[in-house]
């Protein structure tokens, strides 16, 4: 429709154009438009890449202050979308950057693997990862965790969920035989805890089972699951508490393991590292001023961390058969 009323217009334009006009005029209108397609593209390719730096803009202070000091780059694991990941990771770099040594930004990256590469490759100085990530991680590389957060009841642990709709009627996972299950990323703690080890438990393996697919985001899981295209899913438990009112019921729960941590390559620098741990370890609930400070962080981390040492994350090792 608006090809054809485009042309009508155009037609209209020339038709008092003398003819050895028309070819010049025609030439400089479709040059026009295919710069215009040209500048549409890029544009979109710019907005859609994840894996480059975010940076918000800053007033002019802000700008003058940061020049003057180093830029340590702080790496996610790509377990969001990226615009859910800047929601919640950016107010906490914000946070970071009231200290007087150092500018912290933001860089995302397109997988979980990426995020490690950029970590031992010194292209990140920290980085946000998952439990199950962190352990092959440090078997592999000597990745160290620093810090992990707190849940709601002030303890270092999350807990994965088994859910479906309302009226699935499944109701346990003896129910799960012949079923299709969507999982987030094979890398995630999440993506791994039923069907390698609750399953296990009551003797159904994965050719009882109809389909199993990984997606990218904990999000794309649940809305899977949402629109019938998968019976169950396995989240976080925050992802679930998020959507838990969309007609969505927990079906089962792992035991509470440690939380994701925050961690660093074993040659860190160890200013950085202490920096970043004052000032989210002083982070205390009860004054309002944290109250009002962690209002936008994400849910995962709004309740303060502990620090994190490697023997924390023996459960996972556990639970994934690397003990």
């Amino acid at each position: 429709m608006f090809g054809l009323e485009f042309v009508t217009k155009i037609n209209k334009r020339i038709s008092g154009i003398p003819v050895n006009m028309r070819k010049k005029y025609l030439i400089l209108i479709s040059s026009a438009f295919l710069v215009g397609i040209l500048i549409t593209v890029l544009f979109y390719e710019y907005v859609v890449d994840i894996s480059t730096v975010i940076r918000p803009e800053a007033n002019t202070v802000e700008k003058t202050n940061h020049l003057k000091k180093p830029i340590c780059y702080v790496g996610v694991i790509s377990r969001y979308p990226p615009n859910i990941i800047f929601n919640g990771y950016q107010p906490i770099i914000d946070y970071l950057n009231q200290n007087e040594k150092y500018h912290f930004e933001l860089k995302l990256s397109t997988s979980y693997s990426e995020t490690v590469d950029q970590l031992i490759n010194g292209k990140i100085s920290i980085a946000f990862f998952g439990s199950l990530l962190y352990i092959n991680a440090h078997k592999q590389y000597g990745i160290v965790p620093i810090l992990k957060p707190l849940n709601e009841d002030h303890k270092p642990f999350f807990r994965s969920i088994l859910f479906t709709r309302n009226n699935s009627g499944i109701n346990t996972t003896e129910d799960l035989t012949g079923k299709k299950i969507a999982l987030p990323s094979q890398e995630s703690f999440s993506g791994n805890w039923l069907i390698k080890y609750e399953l296990k438990k009551i003797g159904v393996s994965e050719k009882n089972l109809t389909e199993i697919k990984n997606f990218p985001f904990h999000q794309n899981v649940i809305f899977q699951v949402i629109n019938g295209n998968y019976d169950v899913g396995v989240v976080k438990d925050k992802v679930f508490k998020d959507y838990k009112n969309r007609d969505l019921k927990l079906v089962a729960y792992s035991e509470p393991v440690p939380g994701s941590p925050i961690v660093a390559a074993k040659d860190y620098d160890s200013g950085v590292i202490e920096t970043i741990k004052s000032l989210l370890l002083k982070i205390d609930l009860t004054k309002p001023y944290y109250q009002k400070l962690v209002k936008n962080w994400d849910e995962e981390f709004i309740y303060g961390f502990v620090e994190a040492n490697d023997s924390d994350y023996n459960l996972i090792r556990k639970y994934s058969g690397t003990n």
